[in-house]
């Protein structure tokens, strides 16, 4: 079968497409004949080694596919060949990949494979952000920032969908216009406005009840800066650097709580 995988860490150029023998799945797997796969960012980080790539070199990319099953390893009951599936999946860039029967869920035939591809992992992240973790209630604030990636904009629409109001930054007004139109209710251009000072004009002053950091080192600053009192920030991304400062007491000030998450940990335990 066809892979798409990676030799070394030069960047996506170091990208290959090989002949590679078609895996047997093992005990709880599940092998799916790849009808779609979603591309993240953790996917082009991986290409330049700053992302961790969990089977070493040479690596076959790809975390997040729907399909049809096309074997099943010992223990697996709920799938059959033939089924159409959607999970998280290891080597989705291939035309065929390996999942764990937990890590998967029965696909409708009314949705496609290219639509539901994009879900699992965004959606995943940006639940467990919400939901929980952070606990978003009905009126309360949010910031995503940023809220112009995956995750981010998967957050905009979950947390509108659990009553938030939404503030959501982009690097331009093209994709602020995007996140108004996903339902943020206020859009922040943080290539030419101050964040912690539009979320203060925003919010009268009082601040967001969550924060959702999606880049780490800069944007988690932000949000220490942008909540209230009691405030809850969860961060889970690190693309702007992953040792952020951490004044104590300005933690302590706003009686702040701190949650991180990585959904591959998360799945793993």
């Amino acid at each position: 079968m066809k892979v798409a995988r990676i030799y070394d860490y030069s960047g996506p150029i170091a990208v290959r497409i090989d002949e590679v023998e078609v895996l047997e799945p093992d005990v709880g797997e599940v092998r799916i004949r790849v009808g779609a796969a979603g591309i993240n960012n953790s996917d082009l980080q991986k290409t330049y080694g700053t992302y961790r790539a969990y089977e070493g070199l040479p690596h076959i990319l790809g975390q997040e596919a729907a399909g049809e099953v096309d074997a099943v390893g010992l223990g697996v009951t709920e799938f059959a060949p033939g089924m159409r599936v959607v999970g998280r999946v290891k080597g989705a860039f291939g035309e065929m990949a390996i999942g764990r029967a937990t890590e998967l869920l029965p696909l409708p035939d009314e949705v496609a494979f290219t639509v539901a591809a994009s879900l699992p992992i965004a959606y995943l992240t940006a639940g467990m952000a919400l939901i929980h973790k952070a606990n978003v209630q009905h009126g309360e604030w949010v910031l995503i920032h940023p809220g112009s990636g995956g995750v981010g904009t998967a957050a905009v629409q979950l947390a509108r969908l659990l009553g938030g109001r939404v503030i959501a930054t982009a690097g331009n007004r093209t994709k602020v216009q995007q996140l108004l139109e996903l339902g943020a209710a206020h859009g922040i251009d943080y290539s030419v406005q101050d964040v912690v000072s539009e979320v203060g004009r925003i919010t009268d002053n009082s601040g967001v009840q969550v924060a959702l950091d999606g880049a780490g080192k800069v944007t988690f600053a932000h949000c220490l800066d942008a909540i209230v009192n009691n405030g809850r920030i969860v961060s889970y991304g690190t693309t702007t650097g992953m040792d952020a400062a951490l004044p104590i007491g300005k933690l302590l000030g706003r009686n702040a709580t701190i949650y991180g998450i990585a959904l591959w940990y998360t799945l793993l335990g």
